[in-house]
Protein backbone atom coordinates (compact mmCIF):
# COMPACT_ATOMS: atom_id res chain seq x y z
CA UNK A 1 0.00 0.00 0.00
CA UNK A 2 1.49 3.70 -0.86
CA UNK A 3 0.10 6.65 0.87
CA UNK A 4 0.84 10.56 -0.34
CA UNK A 5 -0.68 13.89 1.50
CA UNK A 6 -4.34 15.20 0.09
CA UNK A 7 -3.58 18.51 -0.39
CA UNK A 8 -6.68 19.59 -2.38
CA UNK A 9 -8.13 21.48 0.66
CA UNK A 10 -7.18 23.31 4.09
CA UNK A 11 -7.45 21.74 7.35
CA UNK A 12 -9.82 23.30 9.97
CA UNK A 13 -6.32 23.13 12.06
CA UNK A 14 -5.06 26.21 9.91
CA UNK A 15 -8.76 28.45 10.58
CA UNK A 16 -7.11 31.51 12.39
CA UNK A 17 -10.10 31.43 15.12
CA UNK A 18 -9.21 27.71 15.77
CA UNK A 19 -5.86 27.83 15.96
CA UNK A 20 -6.86 30.93 18.53
CA UNK A 21 -9.08 28.60 20.28
CA UNK A 22 -6.80 25.41 20.21
CA UNK A 23 -3.63 28.18 21.81
CA UNK A 24 -5.63 29.21 24.10
CA UNK A 25 -6.67 26.13 25.60
CA UNK A 26 -2.34 25.52 25.54
CA UNK A 27 -3.22 22.80 22.88
CA UNK A 28 -0.46 23.69 20.17
CA UNK A 29 1.64 20.43 20.60
CA UNK A 30 -0.19 19.25 17.85
CA UNK A 31 -0.09 17.74 14.40
CA UNK A 32 -3.07 16.65 11.57
CA UNK A 33 -2.06 16.14 8.32
CA UNK A 34 -4.37 13.90 5.41
CA UNK A 35 -3.45 10.90 2.98
CA UNK A 36 -4.65 9.34 0.21
CA UNK A 37 -3.62 5.78 -0.34
CA UNK A 38 -3.82 3.58 -3.16
CA UNK A 39 -4.99 -0.27 -1.30
CA UNK A 40 -8.34 -1.62 -0.57
CA UNK A 41 -8.20 -2.84 3.01
CA UNK A 42 -10.96 -4.17 5.34
CA UNK A 43 -11.63 -1.87 8.59
CA UNK A 44 -10.05 -5.12 11.20
CA UNK A 45 -6.79 -4.83 9.13
CA UNK A 46 -6.05 -2.20 11.56
CA UNK A 47 -2.50 -2.83 12.89
CA UNK A 48 -1.51 -3.70 9.46
CA UNK A 49 -3.09 -0.30 7.97
CA UNK A 50 -1.33 2.03 10.87
CA UNK A 51 1.58 0.49 10.25
CA UNK A 52 1.61 0.98 6.79
CA UNK A 53 0.86 4.43 6.86
CA UNK A 54 3.40 5.17 9.86
CA UNK A 55 5.89 3.47 7.70
CA UNK A 56 5.77 5.01 4.57
CA UNK A 57 8.07 7.16 3.57
CA UNK A 58 5.81 10.46 2.31
CA UNK A 59 4.47 10.03 6.05
CA UNK A 60 6.64 13.24 7.30
CA UNK A 61 5.50 13.73 11.03
CA UNK A 62 6.90 13.74 13.95
CA UNK A 63 6.35 13.12 18.07
CA UNK A 64 6.68 15.58 20.95
CA UNK A 65 10.08 14.86 23.48
CA UNK A 66 10.40 15.09 26.62
CA UNK A 67 12.51 18.20 26.05
CA UNK A 68 9.97 19.99 24.00
CA UNK A 69 11.32 19.23 20.70
CA UNK A 70 9.43 17.78 17.44
CA UNK A 71 11.31 14.42 16.41
CA UNK A 72 10.86 12.43 13.57
CA UNK A 73 8.17 9.82 14.04
CA UNK A 74 10.08 6.97 14.39
CA UNK A 75 10.95 4.53 11.26
CA UNK A 76 10.50 0.60 10.47
CA UNK A 77 8.05 0.43 13.51
CA UNK A 78 7.55 -3.17 14.06
CA UNK A 79 4.30 -3.39 15.90
CA UNK A 80 1.59 -0.86 17.37
CA UNK A 81 -1.34 -1.38 20.00
CA UNK A 82 -3.96 -0.05 17.99
CA UNK A 83 -7.61 0.53 19.74
CA UNK A 84 -10.52 0.86 16.98
CA UNK A 85 -12.72 4.14 18.28
CA UNK A 86 -16.30 3.65 18.73
CA UNK A 87 -17.80 6.96 16.16
CA UNK A 88 -21.48 6.65 15.92
CA UNK A 89 -22.59 9.55 16.84
CA UNK A 90 -24.37 12.03 14.36
CA UNK A 91 -26.03 14.61 16.58
CA UNK A 92 -24.70 17.14 19.33
CA UNK A 93 -27.96 16.47 21.64
CA UNK A 94 -25.91 13.89 23.06
CA UNK A 95 -24.40 16.61 25.25
CA UNK A 96 -27.91 17.75 26.52
CA UNK A 97 -27.32 15.74 29.75
CA UNK A 98 -24.44 17.92 30.84
CA UNK A 99 -26.91 21.00 30.70
CA UNK A 100 -29.76 19.20 32.45
CA UNK A 101 -27.68 17.38 35.41
CA UNK A 102 -28.44 17.34 38.84
CA UNK A 103 -26.52 18.77 40.37
CA UNK A 104 -25.98 21.24 38.04
CA UNK A 105 -22.68 21.44 36.03
CA UNK A 106 -24.04 24.73 33.90
CA UNK A 107 -26.53 27.56 34.90
CA UNK A 108 -29.75 28.62 32.19
CA UNK A 109 -27.46 31.43 30.77
CA UNK A 110 -24.55 28.48 29.65
CA UNK A 111 -22.41 29.70 32.60
CA UNK A 112 -20.07 27.02 34.01
CA UNK A 113 -20.68 26.39 37.16
CA UNK A 114 -17.44 27.35 39.62
CA UNK A 115 -16.33 25.07 42.16
CA UNK A 116 -13.46 24.99 45.28
CA UNK A 117 -10.51 24.62 43.17
CA UNK A 118 -8.55 21.15 43.04
CA UNK A 119 -5.45 19.58 41.46
CA UNK A 120 -5.95 16.31 39.61
CA UNK A 121 -3.56 14.77 36.98
CA UNK A 122 -2.10 17.66 36.24
CA UNK A 123 -5.14 19.50 35.75
CA UNK A 124 -6.90 22.58 37.30
CA UNK A 125 -10.52 21.58 38.37
CA UNK A 126 -11.77 25.24 38.54
CA UNK A 127 -15.57 24.10 37.78
CA UNK A 128 -18.36 21.65 37.64
CA UNK A 129 -17.49 20.32 34.42
CA UNK A 130 -14.05 20.02 34.57
CA UNK A 131 -14.97 18.14 38.08
CA UNK A 132 -17.21 15.95 36.19
CA UNK A 133 -14.43 14.61 33.65
CA UNK A 134 -11.66 14.22 36.62
CA UNK A 135 -13.20 13.54 39.71
CA UNK A 136 -14.53 10.14 40.68
CA UNK A 137 -16.26 11.03 43.41
CA UNK A 138 -17.86 13.72 41.72
CA UNK A 139 -22.10 13.18 41.89
CA UNK A 140 -21.81 13.31 37.77
CA UNK A 141 -19.10 11.31 37.34
CA UNK A 142 -21.65 8.43 35.88
CA UNK A 143 -23.55 11.37 34.28
CA UNK A 144 -22.39 9.60 31.04
CA UNK A 145 -21.77 5.61 30.52
CA UNK A 146 -18.53 4.21 29.88
CA UNK A 147 -19.48 3.42 26.29
CA UNK A 148 -20.70 6.87 25.95
CA UNK A 149 -17.31 8.18 27.43
CA UNK A 150 -15.85 5.59 24.73
CA UNK A 151 -17.32 7.70 21.62
CA UNK A 152 -14.82 9.64 19.44
CA UNK A 153 -17.03 12.87 19.89
CA UNK A 154 -16.76 12.53 23.54
CA UNK A 155 -13.18 12.17 23.72
CA UNK A 156 -13.08 15.27 21.06
CA UNK A 157 -14.96 17.23 23.52
CA UNK A 158 -13.10 15.89 26.70
CA UNK A 159 -9.78 16.61 25.11
CA UNK A 160 -10.83 20.43 24.33
CA UNK A 161 -12.08 20.64 27.85
CA UNK A 162 -9.03 19.50 29.79
CA UNK A 163 -6.44 21.11 27.27
CA UNK A 164 -2.86 22.11 28.20
CA UNK A 165 -0.99 22.52 31.39
CA UNK A 166 -1.67 25.74 31.05
CA UNK A 167 -5.42 25.73 29.51
CA UNK A 168 -7.43 29.25 29.98
CA UNK A 169 -10.56 27.44 30.07
CA UNK A 170 -13.91 28.53 29.56
CA UNK A 171 -16.58 30.19 32.32
CA UNK A 172 -18.97 28.98 29.33
CA UNK A 173 -20.18 25.70 27.31
CA UNK A 174 -20.22 26.98 24.16
CA UNK A 175 -17.13 27.30 22.57
CA UNK A 176 -16.04 23.91 23.83
CA UNK A 177 -19.54 22.42 22.21
CA UNK A 178 -18.87 24.43 19.16
CA UNK A 179 -14.83 23.22 18.81
CA UNK A 180 -15.74 19.38 18.97
CA UNK A 181 -18.15 19.78 16.23
CA UNK A 182 -16.24 21.20 13.87
CA UNK A 183 -13.64 19.02 14.83
CA UNK A 184 -15.54 16.07 14.42
CA UNK A 185 -16.70 16.78 10.95
CA UNK A 186 -13.45 17.75 10.51
CA UNK A 187 -11.55 14.51 10.97
CA UNK A 188 -14.35 12.23 9.95
CA UNK A 189 -16.62 11.29 7.03
CA UNK A 190 -20.30 10.91 6.87
CA UNK A 191 -22.91 9.86 4.38
CA UNK A 192 -26.78 9.65 3.64
CA UNK A 193 -28.46 5.90 4.28
CA UNK A 194 -30.08 5.02 0.78
CA UNK A 195 -32.43 3.27 2.95
CA UNK A 196 -33.16 5.11 5.84
CA UNK A 197 -32.35 8.52 4.40
CA UNK A 198 -30.34 9.06 7.67
CA UNK A 199 -26.98 10.54 7.92
CA UNK A 200 -24.12 7.96 9.05
CA UNK A 201 -20.82 7.87 9.71
CA UNK A 202 -18.78 5.73 7.65
CA UNK A 203 -15.26 6.29 8.70
CA UNK A 204 -13.63 4.15 11.14
CA UNK A 205 -11.16 5.90 14.22
CA UNK A 206 -8.20 4.10 15.13
CA UNK A 207 -6.18 5.31 18.57
CA UNK A 208 -2.50 4.12 18.54
CA UNK A 209 -1.86 3.43 22.03
CA UNK A 210 2.07 2.30 21.66
CA UNK A 211 4.40 1.67 18.83
CA UNK A 212 7.60 -0.77 19.12
CA UNK A 213 10.50 0.04 16.53
CA UNK A 214 13.36 -2.68 15.31
CA UNK A 215 15.52 -0.69 18.15
CA UNK A 216 13.25 -1.61 20.73
CA UNK A 217 9.66 0.63 22.12
CA UNK A 218 9.93 4.32 21.22
CA UNK A 219 7.75 6.69 22.81
CA UNK A 220 5.43 8.54 21.17
CA UNK A 221 4.50 11.33 24.07
CA UNK A 222 6.84 13.81 25.71
CA UNK A 223 5.38 12.04 29.04
CA UNK A 224 2.72 9.86 30.63
CA UNK A 225 -0.79 12.43 30.29
CA UNK A 226 -4.72 11.10 30.07
CA UNK A 227 -4.49 14.23 27.17
CA UNK A 228 -2.18 12.68 25.29
CA UNK A 229 -3.34 11.12 22.02
CA UNK A 230 -2.67 9.91 18.52
CA UNK A 231 -5.59 9.33 16.35
CA UNK A 232 -6.11 8.16 12.58
CA UNK A 233 -9.10 7.93 11.18
CA UNK A 234 -9.79 6.26 7.62
CA UNK A 235 -13.03 6.89 4.97
CA UNK A 236 -12.76 3.63 3.00
CA UNK A 237 -14.77 5.26 0.26
CA UNK A 238 -12.60 8.20 -1.04
CA UNK A 239 -9.34 6.17 0.81
CA UNK A 240 -8.63 8.93 2.94
CA UNK A 241 -6.63 8.75 6.56
CA UNK A 242 -6.64 11.42 8.97
CA UNK A 243 -3.82 11.36 11.40
CA UNK A 244 -4.11 13.80 14.52
CA UNK A 245 -1.63 13.90 17.43
CA UNK A 246 -0.98 15.81 20.50
CA UNK A 247 1.68 15.79 23.00
CA UNK A 248 0.95 16.76 26.63
CA UNK A 249 3.91 19.70 28.13
CA UNK A 250 3.27 19.60 31.80
CA UNK A 251 4.06 22.87 33.44
CA UNK A 252 6.96 21.69 35.95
Amino acid sequence: MSFFPATNSKSLFEDVFMKSQLKKWDMTKMQYKAFRYTKYYHKMQAEEFVLDLLNDPNFDLKVLSNSGEWLDFPKQIQSAEVEVIPCSLTRMDFFDKILTAEPAIVRQSGDIIKCMDDQREGFQVSDMLRQMLLCEESENAELYSDDEKSQFLWRIFEHICLGGACCQFEDVLEPYLDAAKKIYKETLSVQKNATTSKIEVVSVVYRIKSIKCESGPSSLFPTHSRNNFCYITVDPLRRLARFWYHGMMPFW
